[in-house]
């Protein structure tokens, strides 16, 4: 099944960029794992990013996993979606509670079930909350490292939020 979602990096913040600052626009998302291949496998099972390069330590250990939207690997590579970046954290740092990752998918229930399936916990259950008077869909979740994630699913035919 064929989603189109698109990463978000910040609701306000990335809006209020690409509208202020025609030049500026979201380059890469990063979050951290414990173990970052393993985390990319969560995110190309439930959000369809294909792993497009890797780093690696002089050991040749994955330490960060590079992803990008494409029905397959050489279409990730040759598009120009914003990167989604996977790092392994240092040390025993654990996830942080602000920094997380939001996606704007067309079927949040499709997605919301494809993420729990991957290992996704829900926060809560998905609401409609209005923004800039429009209501939009979200659900909160965890990925299976603790990453805090957002679903959106906007109303029919709008790419971005609304801001009166």
């Amino acid at each position: 099944m064929q989603k189109t979602i698109t990463t978000i990096l910040g609701i306000a913040a990335a809006t209020w960029l690409t509208g202020v600052c025609a030049d500026t626009s979201v380059l890469a998302v990063r979050l951290g794992a414990k173990d970052a291949a393993a985390l990319a496998k969560f995110y190309e099972t439930a959000f369809g990013l294909k792993q497009i390069d890797k780093v690696a330590d002089k050991d040749g250990a994955t330490t960060e996993v590079i992803m990008r939207f494409g029905a397959t690997v050489a279409a990730a590579k040759a598009g120009n979606s914003p990167e989604f970046l996977v790092a392994n954290r240092e040390g025993g740092e654990t996830a942080g509670p602000m920094a997380h990752a939001i996606f704007h998918v067309s079927d949040i229930n499709a997605t919301v079930a494809a993420a729990k399936a991957a290992g996704a916990k829900m926060k809560g259950e998905v609401a409609s909350v209005p923004i800039g008077g429009t209501p939009i869909k979200i659900a909160q979740m965890t990925d299976p490292d603790g990453n805090a994630l957002e679903i959106m699913e906007l109303p029919k035919g709008a790419d971005h939020l609304p801001h009166p």
